[in-house]
């Protein structure tokens, strides 16, 4: 599991986040962690395969990014449900910190390191 710092303009949004490529990864994401910042990284665009469950899951933050990295929609989740973006999305980041939604907006654009 690699590991990557993503920034938004000048906003550090997470310093230590595992990237999760592999669909063995993406499909367990944050069940089981208590905490973590997680980005899921999917081979395209869509809306069905950035679909989420929070099955053995606390409560989410969960932001979806399109193809570009720009922020295309946010949610707060609830532990067993299923949620999806309202746009076609490529990344999925999942974090238990809700202190993060603050610097998180609707068409920011992240960068990755």
């Amino acid at each position: 599991m690699k590991k990557i710092k993503i920034k938004s303009g000048n906003k550090i949004i997470s310093k230590d986040t595992k990237l999760l490529e592999n669909p063995f990864e993406k499909m367990i994401g944050m069940m089981f962690w208590k905490d973590g910042d997680f980005l899921l990284k999917n081979n395209s665009e869509s809306k069905f395969l950035s679909a989420i469950h929070t099955c053995f899951c606390n409560p989410l933050l969960v932001v979806w990014l399109d193809k570009n990295l720009k922020v295309v929609d946010v949610k707060k989740t609830k532990p067993f449900k299923k949620y999806s973006s309202k746009k076609p999305a490529m990344y999925i980041f999942e974090t238990t910190n809700f202190k993060k939604k603050d610097k998180i907006k609707i068409n920011d654009v992240w960068k990755i390191k």
